[in-house]
C-alpha cells in the first residue's frame, strides 16, 4: 500500500484479505470456495471485488495461464494499523487516550485481557521511561 494514503478496508474486504493472508496465493474461485459458508459469493463477485482491491493496492494480481491468482499487497498488521488509526480519528477525534478508556472502561474485556493490556501498557511506559533516561 502507498504510504500517503492509506485505503479503507471494508468489511467483505476484509474476509477476503483474511483467505489471502491464510493461502498467501489463490484464483477468485479458490476464495470464493473459502467464503462460501459465510458469504456464498459466485466467482464472479469475487473477481470484481479483488480486481477492485488491486486497484486500491489492498491486493496483487498476476495472470497465470487463463486465471488470474491474487496475493495480498498489504500484511495483517498494516491493515490492522491502519484499521485502528481510522477508528481513532473518526471515533475519538484522533486522540488515543479516550480510545484507550473506552477500550478499558466500555468494552467487554475479560480479566485476560485487561491483564494484557495492562502489561502492554506498562511495558511501553518502562520502554518510554528508559528511552528518556538515555537522552
Amino acid at each position: 500500500m502507498t504510504s500517503h494514503k492509506k485505503a479503507t478496508i471494508h468489511d467483505t474486504q476484509w474476509d477476503l484479505l483474511e483467505v489471502l493472508w491464510v493461502k498467501e496465493r489463490a484464483t477468485a474461485r479458490e476464495v470464493a470456495e473459502a467464503l462460501a459458508k459465510k458469504r456464498g459469493w459466485a466467482v464472479s463477485t469475487v473477481k470484481t471485488l479483488l480486481d477492485r482491491m488491486v486497484q486500491k493496492e489492498l491486493v496483487a494480481a498476476r495472470q497465470v495461464g487463463n486465471v488470474w491468482e491474487y496475493t495480498p499487497a498489504v500484511r495483517p498488521i498494516e491493515a490492522r494499523r491502519s484499521a485502528w488509526a481510522e477508528l481513532v480519528e473518526k471515533a475519538f477525534g484522533g486522540a488515543v487516550a479516550p480510545a484507550l478508556h473506552f477500550l478499558a472502561k466500555d468494552a467487554k474485556l475479560s480479566k485476560k485481557d485487561l491483564a494484557e493490556l495492562r502489561a502492554l501498557l506498562d511495558a511501553k511506559d518502562a520502554k518510554g521511561t528508559k528511552e528518556k533516561s538515555h537522552e
